[in-house]
C-alpha cells in the first residue's frame, strides 16, 4: 500500500455553502474581459450611522437655551452647520440685548425621527423652558460619518 496525501478536491468533496466552480473560457477576440475596480488605499467602509435622535436632543435642548440667550453656541459648533451656528449666534445676541432672564435648563419631552434618506432624517422635538412649550424641527444629515444638524426650526 502506498501512502498518498488525500485533498478534498482529488476526492470532489467542497465545502459546505460553496458553488461548484464554472470555468470560463479564457478573453479572446470579440469578449469583454471584466476587470475588478480598482481599490483605493485612502477609501474606508463605513459603518451606517445610528439613531440620530440623541443628537437631534441635545442640539435641541442647546438651541432652545441658546435662543433664549441662557448659553451660548460655542458648544454646538462641532454638530452644526456654519449657516446654523450664525443663525443661532443672532437669535442670542437678540435675547442677550431684550435682557431675557435665565428661566433654568431646557427639558426635552418627546422626540420623533423620520429618516428622510439614507443620508438624512428629520427630527421634531418638543421641548420645555421654563413653563413654555416649544416646537423645534431638526434636519441632521451624514457629513463624513458623522450627523450634522444642517437646519434648526425653533417654534
Amino acid at each position: 500500500m502506498s501512502a498518498e496525501a488525500v485533498s478534498p478536491r482529488s476526492v470532489g468533496i467542497r465545502p459546505l455553502g460553496t458553488r461548484p466552480t464554472s470555468r470560463r473560457p479564457p478573453a479572446g477576440p470579440g469578449r469583454a474581459q471584466i476587470l475588478p475596480a480598482p481599490i483605493s488605499p485612502y477609501e474606508r467602509r463605513r459603518r451606517p450611522l445610528g439613531d440620530p435622535a440623541p443628537l437631534a436632543c441635545t442640539v435641541a435642548k442647546a438651541a432652545l437655551e441658546t435662543v433664549h440667550g441662557a448659553s451660548s453656541v460655542d458648544p454646538l459648533t462641532r454638530w452644526v452647520d456654519p449657516a446654523v451656528r450664525a443663525q443661532l449666534a443672532k437669535q442670542h445676541s437678540l435675547a442677550r440685548r431684550a435682557g431675557l432672564k435665565d428661566l433654568g435648563s431646557a427639558q426635552i419631552l418627546r422626540a420623533r425621527v423620520c429618516r428622510v434618506s439614507a443620508e438624512a432624517a428629520e427630527v421634531s422635538v418638543v421641548a420645555r423652558w421654563g413653563d413654555r412649550v416649544h416646537a423645534l424641527a431638526i434636519r441632521v444629515e451624514d457629513r463624513r460619518g458623522r450627523w450634522v444638524a444642517t437646519v434648526v426650526d425653533v417654534g
